[in-house]
């Protein structure tokens, strides 16, 4: 199948897909039924920086079919501003959750915020509301919220994606994916477009900082690493602490240059932590 290109419209300042594409086949055949459609878009190497937010935003742009098209109330980073422009937005509204994985990663699959995403997703039909979420990986998202997504697009590289319409199936617990081939898209977004992303952007790296909302702050993973492997050492340097503080108290012929020469610490050291409280 040849490659289906998000185009410029000469009307206004909003991607389009060509009818041709099976994804807008499938918009136009929801909108006709008065349905929801939700996309879940995600990275084939599980990389960043790869294009998913350019890609949802023009999806979004693309099914959004109200006066005032994308604006900031409609693509967000947080689980709960996705919910309430859901239910608080104009009927034909596209919108957008990005980095999805942190409102509604399979880690917090009993949270209120995921139980609260199956319903706009499983159930959520009078709505008439055309969701794009965003992910690093597809198995990032709480299971059942990706199996009730409509189609699953995989980046491959910069502008360019694979495309997976998803069914379920009830008796072998899993999802039915059929390719439907490639879609490329422009990584230049038009001037709202780029405002919208500019301020996410923004918001990304306020969360960075580690002042997102709800507590859901990003930490780039080397600090996460970092932090568990001193958590991990400051623990077993208690520990032998701990151990030593109680072989010096209970056994009478344990000095400290013994304990010292016994455990391969300076017997400044062994006083240092004879002492500690």
């Amino acid at each position: 199948m040849s490659a289906e290109t998000p185009q410029q419209t000469d009307s206004v300042d909003t991607p389009t897909l060509p009818e041709s594409c099976p994804l807008d086949k499938l918009y136009r055949k929801r909108v006709a039924q008065g349905r929801d459609l939700t996309v879940l878009i995600a990275d084939w190497n599980l990389e960043r920086g790869s294009g998913k937010t350019t890609l949802a935003l023009q999806l979004a742009a693309h099914f959004d079919k109200t006066e005032e098209g994308i604006t900031q109330d409609k693509a967000t980073l947080s689980a709960h501003e996705l919910m309430q422009a859901y239910t608080e937005e104009p009927t034909r509204s596209g919108i957008m959750l990005d980095e999805g994985q942190a409102g509604v990663s399979n880690r917090r699959s009993m949270s209120g915020i995921n139980e609260a995403m199956r319903k706009i997703v499983g159930m959520g039909r009078v709505e008439q509301k055309y969701l794009c979420l965003t992910a690093p990986g597809v198995h990032q998202i709480d299971k059942d919220i990706r199996n009730m997504c409509d189609v699953w697009i995989f980046v491959t590289s910069l502008g360019e994606g694979e495309m997976f319409r998803v069914r379920y199936n009830p008796f072998e617990d899993h999802e039915v994916t059929d390719s439907w081939g490639t879609i490329q898209w422009n990584a230049d977004l038009p001037g709202p477009l780029q405002d919208t992303y500019q301020n996410m952007t923004a918001e990304k790296k306020r969360r960075l900082r580690g002042k997102g909302d709800d507590g859901d702050g990003y930490v780039p993973a080397d600090e996460v690493e970092e932090s568990i492997e001193s958590a991990r050492e400051k623990a077993e340097r208690q520990k032998r602490n701990e151990i030593i503080r109680k072989i010096y108290s209970e056994n009478d012929e344990f000095t400290q240059q013994k304990l010292a020469d016994t455990i391969g610490l300076s017997r400044s050291r062994i006083g240092d932590i004879l002492t500690e409280s």
